[in-house]
Order: structure tokens, then C-alpha cells, then sequence
């Protein structure tokens, strides 16, 4: 699905100009290396010695490619610290070629921006890409990946193009992602590098090449990357990539990127690629590389993420204050200033030493060219993993946000959902069989968030049209995509017996039924996922007939599967009733706005008190009078709130406005498309 119309609406332009502010078509062999398993490059400099005797040595260097006098002097100064430390390789974090990328592997800039400044430096730099090297509309929007395997083409630009040799063959960017061994022997490395392509996931724009994908390549090497740090066996594992988890530069930690709120802009904060780093990167990784932000940082450990440590070294040809500095702890940080890191790793032990670089200053602000000074080090020993629970949030990310509040804001149906509620948890805790009361307990949740979907619409349109700002309804949109996926979860949480006890047929079948459904809808990136919601409300439709289906074959039962059943059935007909509020809200004109918000809303409300009889009917004396459900659902204010929306929406709102409501629903539930995409 496609959200360009959505990202450049005025509220966000100002996010994303701050995004791109990290710095101010595509060739057959680096698609064919994105797509097929990523290659393996080997150590260029491997020991035949054991590993506890050898030693590894890496330059971090990020944010490189403005060819700016900062460039040269960090150029030089790389080189004086490795005459006297000793260096293997270069590790570079993205953002190689300011300010869009190059436009093919025989670009001059490959020459102005990496090969001249960094001339002084005779070591293999392995790179990833950043998002201003995917450029597409202005530079580092990260909106054209397709852009970046230029980069991976100058890696092979010797064999393609024989008559145009590079400089020098240091570049190496064998593929978009890639792992690579050094030091130890082959069968026991001491360090293993993985090269990460953070673009495609934590960019600002989506992709309009479905080649960068969710599906087709940001769940590709989230599988790649959890394969491949299972099977490492290296002493250490170091993931590498653009994007920091955490920083305190100024585009800040993932989840909250540039400061865009994840309910409204959650791939622009960042939140996707938070789910990435979790399930990949965290607790299995030692450290964690990264660029992003242009300064010096070395951060200490945070409990989401295990023992990984971060580093963030991204001042290597450009600078920028510190912005954030209270938002993580740290061991060391510096902004305002040019600078890399240097990492040594012997045995269990791991050094680093920071330097600042001065381009004005004779000694590059080393102290000395022969004995450089570090303007901070830090020895520590290699960490034992803490034993975070598995996450699998990006690749499987229908278990929804974990903090999500259904009853976390105020809407006009907050007294339908309290009586909701309180009437299934009365009916849930009178049920003996334990699964079977678990089923009915999340079904009275998943309802609840049901109710809060057609609410956070309603609520938002409303906000909208009262106090003419559209981002009310961009924020009441994507709070309905949470709780629509809170719903679902809940759902299927409710299917989990902590004994084991299986549910008695035909509810067995609930399982299925909801696997169908997670098939069945398609990813964030589908170009299927058409302007109509479509893409979103067939699928819906079939869970709700599906989950009536199995409603249908509850026949004779004994017991308390007919109250489960009556439940589930009130959960088929409010998926139907939100189902076709979405799509009302999606699609209509403005004209019949009021209308469509008017019937739906009664419909959805009538549904509720028709469907509770049945419940009734079914359920023991003792349970059918601590529903509580009943008359208190239906009444006239209820209703009127409708009535009100639609007075705002038909007399109070200008007609831009209203053309653009059309579609926010149907933008806003991008994440809801990419969740339901295994």
C-alpha cells in the first residue's frame, strides 16, 4: 500500500525535514544479491592462531561521504591512530555519499567523497547503507532503495566495467546485509561482523519498488539475521547498521525518532525498526554499531535490550550538537565535534578508545601524530546474555503493542465499553471450565477493543471537525489500528490454556480461523491493498463469517459452550459493525458522512443489546444475573453523539478537509496491514 499522499501532508513535513537533516535505478547483480541469501564475505585477514590469541582491531566510522574538510582531517587522523595502535579494518555505518547517493558505480562521487578523502587509510572498509544514500524525493528521506545498490555495484565495478577500474578495491559492500568472520580460526572465529540494512525498515518514506517490501525484504532479513546470529560461531557477534536503537543525538532513540509520536507516525518514530533490533539484534549481539546522528557516543546497556552495548560513532565528516542528553546513560558522549572510534578485541576483553578530531588544529586534535591521545577509553569484559524473553515483534507482529491502553483515552463510547466489560469479566468469572471462561474473557476484551476502534474513528472525525485540525483524525485513525490489532491479539491470547485443556469442537476451529485471516491480509506494502480499504475489510468480513460459521455448528452442547458460542457470536457482529464503519469512513463522500456515522453507530449499538439475550438465554441463572449487560447499553445520548458528529462534519469543516478524510483511516492502519502479514 502506498502512503506518499499521507507523509506529506503538512502536519508531518516538518518530521520528516528533520529526519533527512542527518546530513543536511537499480542494477541487476546488487538486486540479485539483496534477494538471494546474503553473501558471506571472508575475513580478508584471518589467523591461522586460536582464538583466545589473536586480536582484532576496527576503525567505526559513520556518516562520511560530504568529501568536507572534516572528511580529510578524519581521513588522516584514522591513519596516524592505526600507525600506532594497529588496525585490521574500517567499519563504515552509512551515509556514505552525501547528500542523495550516487546515480550509478561509475559516479564521480565514489572518487570525491570515499576515495580521496579517505586515501591515508590503506585498509578494507565494509560499509552499509543509510538513508541518504537510498534518497528519493529530496536527500535522506530514504524513500529509493533501489538507489543504494549502486553502492553494492561499486564493490564489483572492476569485473562489470574493466575499462573503468576503481581507485583502489577497499570499498566492500558485497550485498544490502552481509557477515563476515576475523581473528580465531575458521571453525571458531573470535569476532563475526553483521552488516545490517536498516534503511528499508527505520526510513521515512515507505518504498514504492515492492521489491523493498515488508514482505519481500524487511522480513527476508530479519529471518536472514536470526538465522544467522543462531548459527554463528564466533565469540563475538557485532551487528552493524545505520540506525541507532538508542541515542542521545538529535534524532533520538528508535521508537520516538525526531520526536514523531509512534501512535501516529509509528514507521517514522521508528517503532518498527525497535521490533527489528529487539527480536534480532538484542541480548544476542555484543554491540551494537551505528551512525545516524552526528556524534560520539558510547552508551551503557539497557535492560529492553539485554547485555548488547551500543556505540554510535557518526562525526566522520559532519557534526551536530547533543540533544537529547538526558534520554539514555552514558559512558561517554560528544557533540560539536569530528571524531571516530577505535575497538580492539583480544580474547574476552574489548577496548575502546574515542578521538576527537580538530581539521584546524596541526595534531588533528590527537595531542600527538605519533602517540594520539583518545579523548576517552574504556576496557570492559565480554558479557554473559541476560535471558530476555524471545521477542519475534517484527517478524511476527500480530501480538500488538503490549503497553496498548484500551481504555486509555476518552471517547464518546467509554460507557457502552465499561458496561461491556463489566459484563463479560461477570460472565467470564461465573464459567467452572477454565478455558472455556478464558475464551469468554477474551472475547469481552477484544469486543472492548472493538467498541474502541469505531470510538477512536468517531471521536477523532469529531475533534476534526470541531476544531478544524486534521490531526485529530490521523491520530484518532491510527489509535483505531491499535485497537483493532489489540482486539485480534486478545482474541487469540484467549486460545493459550496454561494447562493445556484444548477447547471442545467446534471451538477448536478458532485457531484455524484466525490463521486464515492472518493469510489473507495483506502487507503494508501490497499495491493490492487498494484506496477502497478493501484490503482490509474483506479479510475482516471473512474472520467475522468464519467465526459465525463455527457459531452455526454449536448445536445440542451441553454445558457452557453455548454462552461461549452466544459470545462469539456478539463478537461476529461487531466485527461486521466495525468492519463497515472503516470502510464507510474510508470511502464515502462528504456528503454522506453524516449518514453513514449516524446508521452505523446505531446499527453497532443496537447489535450489542439484541446480542446479549442470546447470552442470556443460554447462560445458568446465576451467571445470566451478573452480566449486568441488558437495557443500559441503548439510549438516546448515545445516539445523539452521532447526530453531533455529523452537524460538525456537514456545516463546520472545510471542504479540503473533508476530501482528505476519506482516505485517513485507510493510512493510518498501514501498521495494521504489515501486522497481520506472518
Amino acid at each position: 500500500m502506498r502512503i506518499f499522499h499521507f507523509l506529506v501532508r503538512a502536519s508531518l513535513i516538518a518530521l520528516l525535514l528533520n529526519l533527512a537533516a542527518c546530513g543536511g535505478g537499480s542494477s541487476k547483480r546488487s538486486t540479485a544479491a539483496a534477494d538471494d541469501a546474503p553473501v558471506e564475505t571472508p575475513a580478508d585477514n584471518t589467523p591461522d592462531t586460536p582464538a583466545e590469541e589473536s586480536v582484532v582491531r576496527m576503525i567505526l566510522l559513520g556518516d562520511s561521504g560530504s568529501g568536507s574538510e572534516g572528511a580529510y582531517a578524519v581521513g588522516k587522523a584514522v591513519a596516524k591512530v592505526c600507525a600506532a595502535k594497529g588496525c585490521d579494518l574500517v567499519l563504515g555505518l552509512g551515509d556514505n555519499i552525501y547528500e542523495s547517493g550516487v546515480s550509478s558505480a561509475l559516479d564521480p562521487q565514489f572518487e570525491e567523497k570515499f576515495e580521496l578523502p579517505f586515501a591515508p587509510i590503506d585498509l578494507p572498509f565494509y560499509f552499509v547503507l543509510g538513508n541518504h544514500d537510498n534518497s528519493g524525493f529530496f536527500g535522506g528521506d530514504g524513500a529509493n532503495n533501489a538507489k543504494g545498490d549502486f553502492e553494492v555495484d561499486y564493490h564489483y565495478r572492476d569485473s562489470q566495467h574493466p575499462d573503468s577500474p576503481r581507485q583502489t578495491s577497499r570499498w566492500k559492500m558485497p550485498s544490502r546485509y552481509y557477515r563476515f568472520t576475523q581473528g580465531g580460526e575458521a571453525s571458531a572465529p573470535l569476532v563475526e561482523l553483521f552488516g545490517v540494512d536498516s534503511n528499508q525498515i527505520a526510513g521515512g518514506f515507505p518504498d514504492s519498488d515492492e521489491n523493498y517490501s515488508y514482505n519481500n525484504y524487511g522480513l527476508v532479513q530479519a529471518q536472514w539475521l536470526n538465522a544467522a546470529m543462531a548459527d554463528s560461531k564466533a565469540k563475538w557477534k557485532i551487528v552493524f547498521a545505520h540506525h541507532p536503537y538508542i541515542s542521545n543525538g538529535s534524532h533520538g532513540n528508535a521508537g520516538n525518532y525526531d520526536g514523531a509520536p509512534a501512535f501516529v507516525a509509528p514507521v517514522l518514530a521508528g517503532e518498527r525498526y525497535k521490533a527489528f533490533v529487539e527480536e534480532t539484534v538484542c541480548d544476542k549481539a555484543d554491540f551494537f554499531f551505528a551512525g545516524h546522528d552526528h556524534d560520539l557516543q558510547w552508551l551503557m546497556p539497557v535492560a529492553s535490550c539485554g547485555k548488547t552495548g551500543f556505540i554510535l560513532s557518526g562525526a566522520a565528516s559532519k557534526t551536530r550538537s547533543l540533544e537529547h542528553r538526558d534520554d539514555n546513560p552514558v559512558f561517554y558522549e560528544k557533540g560539536d565535534s569530528y571524531g571516530f572510534v577505535w575497538v580492539e578485541i583480544k580474547g574476552d576483553k574489548m577496548v575502546g578508545e574515542v578521538y576527537q578530531v580538530d581539521p584546524t588544529d596541526p595534531a588533528l586534535g590527537l595531542g600527538s601524530l605519533s602517540q594520539p591521545e583518545p579523548a576517552f577509553r574504556r576496557e570492559q569484559s565480554q558479557q554473559a546474555a541476560q535471558g530476555l524473553p524471545e521477542s519475534d515483534g517484527f517478524t511476527s507482529p500480530l501480538q500488538g503493542n503490549t503497553t496498548f491502553d484500551v481504555n486509555g483515552e476518552t471517547g464518546n463510547l467509554d460507557p457502552v465499553q465499561t458496561q461491556f466489560s463489566s459484563g463479560f469479566n461477570s460472565l467470564a468469572a461465573a464459567i467452572p471450565e477454565e478455558n472455556i471462561s478464558r475464551l469468554v474473557a477474551g472475547v469481552g476484551e477484544s469486543g472492548t477493543a472493538l467498541l474502541e476502534v469505531a470510538d477512536s474513528l468517531i471521536t477523532g472525525l469529531q475533534g476534526a471537525a470541531t476544531e478544524q485540525n486534521p490531526d485529530l483524525a490521523l491520530a484518532g485513525a491510527a489509535r483505531a489500528s491499535q485497537s483493532l490489532l489489540y482486539a485480534l491479539q486478545s482474541l487469540q491470547d484467549s486460545l493459550i490454556s496454561a494447562d493445556g485443556q484444548a477447547l471442545p469442537a467446534p471451538l477448536d476451529q478458532l485457531s484455524a480461523v484466525l490463521e486464515q485471516f492472518s493469510a489473507e491480509s495483506p502487507s503494508a506494502d501490497d499495491e493490492n491493498a487498494s484506496a477502497d480499504l478493501r484490503g482490509l475489510t474483506d479479510p475482516l468480513r471473512s474472520l467475522a463469517s468464519n467465526i459465525q460459521n463455527i457459531v452455526d455448528g454449536i448445536a445440542e452442547e451441553g454445558g457452557s459452550v453455548p454462552v461461549a458460542g452466544a459470545s462469539l457470536d456478539l463478537l461476529s457482529e461487531l466485527l461486521f459493525d466495525v468492519t463497515r464503519l472503516i470502510d464507510a469512513t474510508g470511502n464515502v463522500d462528504s456528503g454522506e458522512m453524516a449518514q453513514v456515522l449516524v446508521s452505523t453507530t446505531d446499527d453497532l449499538l443496537a447489535n450489542i443489546l439484541l446480542n446479549v439475550v442470546p447470552i442470556e438465554e443460554y447462560a445458568p441463572s446465576e451467571v445470566s444475573d451478573a452480566i449486568g449487560l441488558g437495557p443500559k447499553f441503548l439510549g438516546t445520548a448515545l445516539l445523539l453523539v452521532s447526530e453531533e458528529v455529523a452537524y460538525h462534519l456537514d456545516t463546520q469543516v472545510l471542504q479540503p478537509l473533508l476530501a482528505g478524510l476519506g482516505t485517513l483511516p485507510l493510512s493510518a492502519l498501514d501498521d495494521v496491514f504489515a501486522a497481520f502479514t506472518l
